[in-house]
């Protein structure tokens, strides 16, 4: 395109041309082949203000060349710089038609912008979804020896003569890990699920008490140790939930809160509702959240320190996420602060309240 365009600016205003073009932090660059002399500062000005500048104009009119902002229907995509190799200025007629062809070129460039958007976009899509056909493949295949791993370790202890206190620490470490391992492939076919939309809700009107009374329940072995805390108003409203998903996120951000708190520190589960929304959060006495994590902590793969000798392989807060999301809400994790210091994590979720179904007197549910 700049080519082209240089040739016919060459050819129809006996110019010498060069093309800038503006990156994401909205600076100019200049793109190679170009002829006619920049100055950067007029430019940028051109460029920032969206107006012509330089030579034959009302601004910066000693300068030796013409710059033309290039505006598209989105945005001003960059600057063309234009030097006369005749003594006089254009008159209004070559004006109007330098600015038609600047028009013209920032549509170009702006599509050529957008077609490049959705090649980046689709290969970004086929490699997400064939790295989740991958990864259900693999924990697939995966399943059925770690279930026999945890099956021989606890046929070992069945064994007689029964086995050294040296053997049941081998055959326990083998259970232990073989658990750990088989948690973080049913995650990972979770999260396969979850994005390939096969994983529908099954939702219903819950008290949310019981919701977390199960999530405590199915975590009370990674809460071992730990001062817990639960703070649920009386009033709180039904949700309109699938229950057995949203304990999952409730039972993730328990285990997760544990994971990174030493023993017999305290973990709070808290909730409140107003008259649009209910949140819920979980405080732990941690280390916090890496300094500008909080988004990409929700990410697939990442992990709160890279460098973090725990075991995980960065699922489970982005598996909260996705069913969060998937409810018509929203979460978001952030530090608490003490006297001026990190005093641990919160991760909030917030949910829409909705109004529960109404008897109407004749047996039948209707919704207010």
């Amino acid at each position: 395109v700049g080519e082209i365009a240089a040739r016919f600016l060459r050819a129809e205003f006996r110019a010498r041309s060069s093309l800038l073009l503006a990156d994401d932090a909205n600076h100019l660059e200049a793109l190679a082949g170009g002829e006619a002399p920049v100055d950067l500062g007029v430019a940028q000005w051109s460029f920032d203000r969206a107006e012509s500048a330089g030579r034959g104009t009302g601004t910066l009119p000693a300068s030796p060349c013409l710059v033309v902002p290039l505006k598209a229907p989105m945005r001003v995509r960059g600057v063309l710089v234009l030097e006369l190799l005749g003594s006089a200025p254009l008159g209004p007629e070559p004006m109007r038609l330098l600015d038609t062809c600047a028009s013209l070129l920032a549509i170009s460039l702006e599509r050529i912008h957008y077609i490049e958007v959705a090649r980046t976009s689709t290969v970004q899509i086929e490699s997400e979804r064939l790295r989740n056909a991958l990864l259900s493949a693999i924990s697939h295949d995966l399943r059925t020896p770690l279930a026999s791993l945890v099956g021989l370790s606890d046929a070992l202890g069945l064994t007689e003569p029964p086995l050294s206190a040296a053997q049941r620490e081998v055959a326990d470490a083998i259970r232990d890990s073989a658990l750990r391992m088989s948690a973080q492939v049913n995650n990972l076919l979770d999260m396969a699920r979850l994005e390939a939309g096969a994983a529908p809700l099954h939702r219903d009107w819950q008290p949310l008490e019981e919701v977390v009374g199960s999530a405590l329940a199915a975590s009370s072995e990674a809460l071992a140790g730990r001062s817990l805390h639960v703070n649920l108003p009386d009033d709180l409203p039904l949700l309109h939930l699938d229950a057995v998903l949203f304990e999952r996120v409730l039972v993730n951000l328990l285990e997760n809160a544990a994971k990174y708190t030493p023993s017999g520190s305290a973990i709070t589960l808290g909730a409140e509702a107003t008259t649009r929304e209910v949140s819920l959060w979980v405080d732990d006495e941690g280390p916090g959240l890496p300094e500008g994590a909080q988004e990409r902590i929700f990410e697939k793969f990442e992990r709160g320190s890279r460098e973090s000798s725990l075991p995980g392989v960065g699922l489970g807060l982005a598996i909260c996420r996705a069913i969060v999301q998937a409810h018509g809400g929203r979460i978001q994790g952030s530090n608490r602060r003490a006297h001026g210091s990190i005093a641990g994590a919160r991760f909030t979720i917030v949910l829409p309240r909705g109004e529960p179904p109404q008897d109407d007197g004749t047996g039948k549910s209707t919704t207010l």
